[in-house]
């Protein structure tokens, strides 16, 4: 906890760690609400900003992006003309900060060479400063990201290349950094760098050679193999052995999958590489062994687990997150959280694409239903909006609601009144009934029952530690359908077209997809909301709607995952105002 500012500001002066404390802004915070000067206050406003802040290859990455394109944070933020910023970053000394500070005047409008070049040489002297004994940790992440941001500030004025060069190529040799890290930074100076000097590609390749002659870090073999090959081609040296060696590696893990179907991708890949090598002979042993193994194909389901630095990174970093979000923040921002947040979802340009392996050239395929009936479904191929949502998406609303539910922050009542209070399903809507009478209503009472339902079983779930799929059946068929009624009300309020007049003068109603392609809708909804309405509910996708209304889904179907992804659907199309409601 700080009592004042210049407590923040010498734990500044002396913070060389280099992974950022995330209690930091919460002191900050803490701290701002105890002025009342509002000089003081603003101060530390700027500092929260700064701190959100995050640079990736060196250009600025904002936390949040909202629908209407503004981000947070934001350089807009400092109302001052940066007069702070530019303050702070002469009056500080410590060169992890004072490279941020910057860093953050280069990206801004009163972009400058000298801010540049004091960011590069800070980062610099903090880079040496914290490479100075063996740190074999996952904090060398860290390092990396810093190192890219660096490299690049030097590509693009031309200062100090050669010292940033050296230092990476200081450290090959070195127990400094991990092996991945020097892997990447290699292969990042590679293609990221202009016009970079043959003598370091050669330092770079002999080294990796060195790597693989000596049995280093055997389990990134692959990797260093792959950044031989590229350097190869680079220094004009011959990549064939390493295309050799790269095929023997993988029929090695060919190895330890034998009998299930995925020692084919090994053999495919192997296969690719001895084509390149030229080694015909080794094609054909491989051919051999892929119709061979044939025989062994069988559709039982393969689970296989993957487990990388990013990938555990990533989730410490989500947990952290979903953590602060979900104690530090009232009910209300986590929703507007899942209706705004653009690291939830994949984004559009995704949804309807697929990729295939080589083996899939070598084999017909078939995509079936739920019911066995033959699909043209994406998502029953390798389609990555897909792959997102189950390996991503849904682990990051796990985090959301499980941590939201047991602190109370997320809840059924709390549902039911963001809903009410911060959508249109909360607000009147009227119909004249068969009678000629006025019947008026809120969708919120047609939405409430299901929501109700799925909160007592969730709880049930989270306090037994079980998860009873058939008690998701009624939220789930619920919401399913009563998402489509709510869709085309939506449509009718922004004049969409809802129905189709036959030549026989017959009424039909349009379907879910036509209807998410109208045009009305399509200039008001953003893209990616309307790749996710699309995913949960397009007969080539999840297909949500028919899946339930022809009772495709059996009970172990069922799950809470399904509920979370409906409710994020219902808080995104609920997030509009009308002004002229019919």
């Amino acid at each position: 906890m700080f009592k004042k500012l210049k407590d923040y500001y010498d734990y500044i002066e002396n913070d060389n760690s280099l992974s950022f404390d995330f209690n930091l802004n919460k002191y900050l915070i803490s701290l701002r609400d105890k002025y009342k000067q509002n000089t003081q206050k603003k101060k530390c406003s700027f500092e929260i900003y700064c701190n959100d802040f995050r640079f990736e290859k060196g250009k600025l990455k904002p936390e949040l992006t909202y629908a209407n394109g503004n981000h947070y944070p934001s350089l807009e933020l400092f109302d001052d003309d940066l007069k702070y910023i530019i303050q702070r970053a002469k009056e500080t000394n410590n060169p992890k900060h004072k490279a941020k500070y910057n860093h953050l005047l280069w990206e801004s409008p009163i972009k400058n060479n000298k801010f540049c070049k004091l960011a590069i040489t800070n980062y610099l002297e903090f880079l040496n400063l914290v490479i100075s004994e063996e740190n074999d940790t996952l904090e060398n992440r860290n390092i990396q990201s810093i190192y890219e941001n660096l490299f690049v500030l030097t590509q693009t004025i031309n200062f100090k290349k050669e010292e940033t060069i050296s230092l990476l190529l200081a450290n090959l040799a070195l127990n400094n950094i991990n092996g991945y890290n020097k892997f990447h930074l290699m292969k990042f100076v590679c293609e990221q760098g202009k016009k970079i000097e043959k003598n370091i590609l050669i330092e770079f390749y002999d080294y990796s050679n060195d790597v693989i002659e000596n049995e280093l870090y055997q389990e990134l073999k692959k990797e260093y193999l792959d950044l031989l090959i590229l350097l190869a081609k680079k220094t004009g040296k011959d990549a064939k052995p390493y295309h050799n060696l790269l095929a023997e590696t993988h029929l090695k893990e060919s190895e330890k999958h034998k009998e299930s179907f995925i020692v084919h991708d090994y053999y495919i890949k192997a296969l690719k590489q001895f084509q390149l090598a030229g080694n015909s002979r080794k094609v054909e042993d491989v051919t051999v062994l892929i119709e061979k193994e044939k025989d062994n194909l069988n559709f039982k389901e393969i689970k296989v687990e993957h487990s990388s630095d990013e990938l555990q990174q990533w989730y410490e970093s989500l947990d952290r997150l979903t953590t602060e979000l979900t104690d530090n923040y009232p009910s209300k921002a986590i929703y507007e959280y899942l209706i705004l947040s653009e690291h939830i979802f994949p984004k559009s340009k995704v949804l309807d694409e697929t990729f295939k392996t080589p083996l899939m050239d070598l084999v017909s395929t078939m995509n079936f239903d739920l019911n066995r009936n033959v699909s043209e479904s994406s998502i029953s191929s390798l389609n990555p909006y897909y792959i997102h949502i189950k390996n991503f998406s849904l682990r990051h609303l796990l985090l959301v609601f499980s941590k939201g539910t047991k602190n109370g922050k997320i809840s059924f009542q709390s549902l039911k009144d963001f809903l009410t209070q911060s959508t249109w399903y909360g607000i009147d809507f009227s119909i004249i009934n068969p009678d000629g009478k006025k019947v008026v209503f809120k969708w919120i009472d047609l939405i409430l029952p299901s929501l109700n339902s799925f909160f007592e079983q969730s709880e049930i779930d989270l306090k037994t530690h079980k998860n009873n799929p058939m008690g998701y059946i009624l939220s789930v068929d619920s919401l399913t359908l009563k998402f489509e009624g709510v869709l085309r009300a939506f449509s009718r309020q922004v004049g969409a077209q809802t129905i189709d007049i036959k030549e026989n003068g017959t009424r039909e109603r349009i379907s879910i997809d036509k209807l998410l392609e109208n045009e009305k809708l399509t200039s008001i909804i953003p893209a990616d909301d309307i790749a996710f309405f699309k995913f949960l509910f397009s007969k080539d996708k999840l297909n949500l709607r028919n899946n339930v209304a022809h009772c495709f889904y059996k009970p172990n179907d069922y799950s809470a995952s399904i509920v979370w992804l409906l409710i994020c659907a219902f808080l995104k199309l609920g997030n509009f105002e009308f002004n002229n409601r019919k």
